[in-house]
């Protein structure tokens, strides 16, 4: 039986309507936002899958990493819209599907972006369409696989001249870690107090 279950995806709606993301106000940085697509589980005991993509290898910046979709916001787009467009360019959720219950905490990234992460549900089945030159694969991790004790593995990683802590969460395959890996575990502190 799932431990994320419509109970808890109702109090996680809570959480975020009762608490505001904290927006960051710094121009120098390059506007982004992203969507942390949960996707309802097909399976008889339900549950909730989050969605994620590997850039592709050939792309200039981050190729290879695992992420979610989103990108930078077109003059006179609102962030959240920037992320759902985004989302359907990349991996094929359209906009109709998506239904979106809050904001995460802004993020800064190395790379010079501010980031706004947006939580949205897909509750009915989609079929991904994948932007090829932008995302190699896309793949689903239960939220309960993210809630397993050991998870995420704090590591130290060398950036500028110094070492600092990194959350790695492991599924299959998969290493999640970097920017997606934070705004993961932001996400996953309120799934926490949710269930």
């Amino acid at each position: 039986m799932s431990r994320f279950r419509e109970e808890s995806l109702e109090r996680l709606r809570q959480v975020l309507r009762d608490r505001p993301a904290v927006e960051i106000e710094a121009p120098q940085f390059r506007r982004a936002s992203v969507l942390l697509p949960l996707i309802r589980n097909s399976e008889p005991h339900g549950g909730w899958s989050i969605l994620f993509s590997r850039r592709s290898s050939n792309l200039a910046a981050h190729s290879g990493q695992i992420a979610f979709p989103g990108g930078g916001a077109e003059r006179g787009e609102s962030l959240a819209m920037a992320a759902v467009r985004e989302t359907e360019e990349e991996v094929g959720i359209p906009p109709t599907a998506v239904e979106l219950i809050g904001r995460l905490d802004d993020v800064v990234t190395n790379t010079g972006f501010l980031v706004a992460p947006f939580v949205g549900l897909v509750a009915q089945p989609v079929e991904y369409v994948l932007q090829a030159s932008e995302v190699d694969e896309v793949f689903e991790v239960p939220v309960d696989a993210l809630l397993q004790p050991g998870q995420p593995e704090v590591r130290y990683v060398g950036f500028s001249n110094g070492r600092y802590p990194a959350y790695f969460y492991q599924y299959d395959r998969f290493e999640i870690w970097g920017l997606t890996g934070r705004m993961l575990k932001a996400f996953l502190d309120l799934v926490w107090v949710s269930l």
